[in-house]
């Protein structure tokens, strides 16, 4: 048949004419115009009609710059104008079944493509294009449908990749994998710093060589990019042993103009790794990965690779991604407490855009930035650990003098440990590590939870209380399996870690007579390695001090002693936790409970709390006479000495002539 050639005209009017004409020559030798079974849903009429029919030319475009991107010669553009067809306009599905003379045969086989492609290149030739190792099939462009039975090779049909046939369409229409194991990470538009990182990655990546790199670090993949100046298709490296997730990757890169490139090497099982590691070995171009340590380059065994490693963002570099991403004046605070990647400071920026627009506001509050800062870091800690509200602050503490200075010195290096540490140079001179380990000790109800709670909200930051004797286990291994998990989990979360109970651990210890004193003894130097890695802070509280070594106080940063509170100190623990709103009786004689019982503030907290219940079970105001009987009742409940149980007896110890006012 005469030949329309591509190129004096676009390729889809070359191929509209090319069908139209094989549709004429069908039609015109049909041996069977009678046969009732033929074209059943296309007849002759119709398969004529709809070859004269025009519409595909506006898409010309759009498949030239797909032909670019993949980088396809003048065949391989006509054999996807020729496969790409259907996806473009249902009437192709309808023309090409009727040419196949099988209306459920609606896309091109090999074939059908070296049959309408005849008058530009000999069927050998376009045949080739589909091979295997061919641009069309190895970037994913087109793909060979199994026939479902024994159905001849030329015969199989050839499907367009959805991703390109959304390009094609100018549209998002495909389904991208639902699980997320491949996502397309752009150059970021803004600065995320580290720019000795960069350089070196570009000189890294500039070097002719088959070894494979690895990314380490956080915001590895955003400066790989960056690295680069142009995207990558970031694909879960166990997706390497799907062929189709892997054809998928280098059309999506080819598509953006990008990089293929894997992470999640973390994740690889055990079985995974050499299976993994092969399919690496037989690509033809190199492999670059990302992960979040280094260590993680341990999966790919024997294989030698290049590691860049990628530190945290500085306190100046947090910074500038604050302020150009929230748009605040001042994001020194957030920027020094969090330290998070440029891309959970993205995420936060968000976060605390949304919460200010959520009140009405457009402009941004430090608590704002505190929020998003807090919900852009890690939350798997609390699969494992008790969050406790920060619901306090410093006016609800009584302590001396003393521990409340120590405990605002605390606040004070945590909001500004960078500054001092990275900047000032102090982290060179001093080798001093960012994280914080801290020890509360006092009886119970001396205010170690609440410190805590006063701290975090003080800085905003989550506070996570973990049960140490729930941690501690009697076979050797698992205290260290557990620790392993909390502090894995808590790592990103910029969390303060409250470990309650620290003294089930940390007891004296004796003398080295079996293994398990050994393990003992190992339990404690691994959960103090944990502690000292941390970035953020870790308080260990505990009734008594004078079970914990001292070798292992003074590897701690600060040591708070929680003293009993005196009775000065009782009359105020009293006078808060007698709210204004409740409705109290003149009769109560504050300095007289404080005196008369000596009560530590959790406890008064109890007393304070069930005399409310017994005046509201009365229908009266809290009165002296429900205190005294609070007071009873927690005595009872700490196995101490109670006063006679007539209550009216405990009434009469008030002094006469007292005014009866709370706080007199």
């Amino acid at each position: 048949m005469a030949s329309a050639e591509p190129g004096a005209t676009g390729l889809l009017e070359s191929l509209e004419a090319l069908v139209r004409e094989a549709v004429e020559g069908v039609a015109a030798s049909d041996p069977s115009p009678l046969d009732p079974f033929r074209g059943l849903y296309v007849s002759d009429e119709q398969a004529l009609r709809l070859a004269r029919e025009n519409g595909l030319g506006a898409l010309d475009e759009r498949l030239a710059d797909a032909a670019a991107r993949l980088g396809l010669g003048e065949l391989e553009q006509s054999v996807l104008a020729v496969c790409a067809a259907p996806e473009l306009s249902p009437r192709y599905g309808r023309l090409y079944a009727y040419l196949h003379d099988d209306v459920t045969r609606k896309l091109a086989s090999q074939r059908l493509v070296a049959r309408l492609l005849g008058g530009v290149a000999p069927e050998a030739e376009v045949l080739e294009t589909f091979a295997a190792e061919a641009p069309l099939r190895a970037r994913g462009a087109l793909r060979l449908l199994d026939g479902g039975g024994p159905v001849p090779l030329a015969e199989r049909q050839v499907k367009t990749a959805d991703r390109l046939a959304a390009f094609l369409l100018g549209a998002e229409v495909d389904e991208p994998g639902r699980d997320g194991r491949l996502r397309l990470v752009e150059v970021p538009p803004y600065d995320p710093g580290r720019a000795a990182t960069v350089e070196e990655l570009r000189a890294v990546l500039a070097v002719d060589s088959a070894l494979p790199v690895v990314v380490a670090g956080p915001d590895a993949a955003a400066l790989l990019a960056v690295a680069l100046g142009r995207p990558l298709a970031l694909l879960d490296v166990a997706k390497v042993l799907e062929p189709d997730a892997l054809l998928d990757a280098e059309l999506a890169a080819a598509l953006a103009g990008g990089l293929v490139s894997f992470d999640g090497l973390e994740r690889l099982d055990p079985g995974e790794r050499m299976r993994v590691q092969s399919t690496l070995a037989a690509r033809t171009t190199r492999n670059v990965l990302c992960a979040d340590t280094r260590e993680a380059a341990v999966a790919l065994g024997d294989t030698t690779a290049l590691v860049v490693e990628v530190p945290m963002p500085s306190l100046a570099e947090r910074r500038e991604v604050w302020a150009a991403l929230s748009g605040a004046d001042d994001v020194q605070e957030v920027a020094a407490k969090f330290r998070l990647s440029v891309g959970q400071i993205a995420d936060g920026a968000e976060a605390a855009r949304l919460a200010a627009a959520s009140r009405g506001d457009s402009t941004l509050a430090s608590t704002d930035l505190d929020l998003g800062a807090r919900q852009a870091s890690s939350t798997r800690i609390g699969e494992l650990a008790t969050r406790l509200e920060p619901a306090f602050g410093w006016e609800d503490l009584v302590l001396p003098d003393r521990q409340r200075e120590v405990l605002m010195s605390i606040s004070s290096y945590l909001r500004h440990r960078d500054l001092v540490l990275s900047e000032w140079g102090y982290e060179r001179a001093v080798a001093r590590d960012q994280g914080l380990k801290v020890l509360f000790a006092g009886e119970s109800g001396t205010g170690k939870t609440m410190a805590g709670q006063v701290l975090a909200r003080d800085l905003g930051l989550e506070l996570f209380r973990i049960d140490l004797a729930t941690i501690v286990s009697k076979y050797i291994g698992e205290t260290e399996k557990n620790l392993d998990r909390i502090f894995d989990a808590a790592d990103g979360s910029n969390a303060i870690l409250f470990f309650d109970e620290a003294d089930a651990l940390f007891g004296k210890r004796s003398e080295v007579r079996d293994s398990h004193d050994r393990y003992a003894n190992i339990e404690v130097a691994y959960l103090l390695q944990k502690m000292e890695s941390y970035a953020g802070a870790v308080i260990l509280a505990t009734n008594f001090r004078q079970n914990l070594d001292e070798a292992f106080l003074r590897r701690l940063d600060f040591v708070i002693d929680f003293p009993f509170p005196e009775s000065g100190d009782r009359e105020r623990i009293w006078q808060l936790l007698l709210p204004d709103a409740a409705p109290l009786d003149a009769d109560i004689d504050v300095p007289f409970l404080a005196g008369q019982f000596k009560l530590s503030g959790g406890s008064i907290r109890n007393v304070s709390l069930a005399a409310a219940f017994l005046a509201a079970e009365d229908g009266r105001r809290i009165s002296m006479r429900h205190l005294i009987r609070g007071v009873a009742l927690e005595y009872g409940k700490l196995g101490r000495l109670t006063l006679e149980s007539d209550f009216d007896r405990f009434h009469e110890l008030i002094r006469p002539g007292n005014g009866g006012q709370k706080g007199t």
